[in-house]
């Protein structure tokens, strides 16, 4: 596995391409020795935002002295020998529907912004190992669509072909880490939020388990499936922004498990290990998306983990329908005050969703529910015991990103669809709040990210971390790709 080794860098290298391209551990060994200080890339970064941000629109707000201030202090800490944190003066944005101190929060609505009054607890824990904050990304309206298409706070562009959705709702997020923008990014996942735009852009993005993360701070869409992640361009940078944020949290109703161990990438010994491809729902796929995904196959076994097909009949049918009943459910309940006061506050996209979830009836969202517990049962059961996978695996996507067009779905999309579907493997993994992450394993001839995914067991987040990491490995070192030219 590819593991970002520390190289000699200096400040006066090459331009921001090779600065804004470095991972968290290339970085604090920089740091470290003197080689850079978090003051260069900081303004690295910020520069870059401003010569290419126009053109990507990843940013809503970007907080250049907030950013500097934070970088001068990681230096004095640096310089005079003082303890430092896992991310010291690592850059990183978060998506604008985590609160961030002294930074307007928007939403990606049309509502006027509010001054947040103190950090989200994730970002208080960011802060807390090091982090210089950027700014914040761009986003699905109130995270509510698949796209990040926006009307009101603007559209983030894919940074390998400007014509194309980033993907949602952490489309900003996303975008912003492919381009060199930040090191890093904190999304949100409640269907597949964090997954799809990291698949569409070419980088790691890792929901951990339900209850990992706090969310206190983060503005609600539905409470039993909301989920903070990160996002990153290896697995080695996403295991460091995910340990220094799992915590447990008496300010968070979801909050599970105090005492966890810390996220990092090991499958806690490899021998043995089996994923388990969930074939039924692999209908519909793209040839380049297919032919990848097998590479990656063969590339798993040739490492020693064993693949074979498991047959999840209830999951491979009911998947979306529960997810979409849920989450549209749940989010009417955290949205009714406005939307059925204020209904214009939202575009049309967004309030046709939130609708929708004020006509399902108590009894619907309990029948949800229960075939919910059954998938659960099915998904687990396939997990367990001697003859159980240690994960599974499967395309992320089953296409490249698609052209840039209005609403909340990705064509091929089907979440009310009853019946065999890729648009189930986006959503199980956040239905059963199980730890799943995607990345890149290839690129189609124009260029695009052809993506993987991986989810396992509960709590098991540094094992599929490691193994999301061995399927990267099969793409060959003179193809890989740090970010985007911009």
């Amino acid at each position: 596995m590819t593991d970002g080794a520390p190289q000699e860098v200096s400040a006066d290298s090459g331009s921001d391409q090779v600065l804004c391209s470095m991972s968290v551990a290339q970085l604090r060994h920089a740091y470290v020795t003197g080689g850079l200080s978090p003051v260069d890339v900081t303004r690295a970064h910020l520069n870059r935002i401003t010569r290419a941000d126009q053109a990507y629109t990843t940013f809503i707000t970007v907080d250049a002295d907030g950013a500097m201030a934070s970088a001068r202090q990681s230096e004095t800490r640096i310089r005079t020998g003082q303890e430092v944190g896992a991310l010291e003066g690592i850059p990183l944005s978060v998506k604008d529907l985590i609160n961030v101190e002294g930074l307007p929060m928007t939403a990606g609505s049309r509502r006027p912004a509010s001054v947040s009054a103190a950090d989200a607890e994730a970002v208080a824990s960011w802060r807390r190992a090091g982090a210089v904050i950027l700014g914040t990304n761009t986003l699905h309206e109130y995270a509510f669509g698949g796209t990040s298409v926006n009307e009101h706070t603007g559209t983030p562009r894919n940074p390998w072909d400007a014509s194309r959705i980033c993907g949602g709702s952490s489309g900003g997020s996303a975008a912003a880490v492919a381009a060199g923008f930040a090191v890093g990014a904190m999304g949100t996942e409640t269907g597949n939020s964090i997954r799809r735009p990291a698949a569409f852009c070419g980088i790691v993005g890792f929901k951990p388990t339900f209850g990992r993360v706090s969310r206190a701070g983060v503005v609600p869409l539905a409470s039993s499936l909301d989920h903070v992640g990160v996002l990153a361009r290896s697995v080695q940078d996403a295991a460091i922004l995910m340990d220094t944020i799992s915590t447990f949290s008496g300010h968070d109703l979801g909050s599970r498990q105090p005492r966890l161990p810390g996220v990092r990438v090991d499958a806690g010994g490899s021998s043995g290990l089996t994923l388990g491809v969930p074939s039924s729902m692999l209908v519909g796929m793209d040839p380049l998306i297919e032919r990848a995904f097998n590479r990656a196959v063969k590339h798993l076994e040739l490492a020693g983990i064993s693949v074979r097909s498991v047959d999840l009949p209830i999951a491979s049918v009911w998947t979306a329908v529960v997810s979409s009943v849920t989450m549209h459910a749940e989010g009417a309940v955290a949205h009714e005050h406005l939307v059925t006061g204020d209904p214009e506050e939202y575009g049309n996209d967004v309030l046709a969703r939130l609708l929708s979830g004020l006509a399902i009836s108590k009894s619907e969202y309990a029948r949800a529910q229960t075939v919910r517990e059954l998938i659960r049962h099915e998904v687990l059961s396939a997990m367990s015991g001697p003859d159980g996978v240690d994960g599974f695996i499967a395309p992320a996507v089953p296409d490249v990103a698609p052209l840039i067009q209005p609403g909340a779905f990705v064509p091929g999309d089907a979440p009310w669809h009853v019946g065999h579907s890729a648009f189930h493997l986006q959503r199980l993994p956040s239905l059963l709040g199980l730890p799943a992450g995607s990345a890149p394993i290839g690129w189609s001839p124009s260029g695009l990210p052809l993506p993987v995914q991986v989810f396992g067991r509960p709590w098991e987040d540094s094992k599929v971390l490691w193994m999301l990491g061995t399927a990267m490995d099969v793409i060959p070192t003179a193809e890989r790709r740090t970010i985007a030219c911009v």
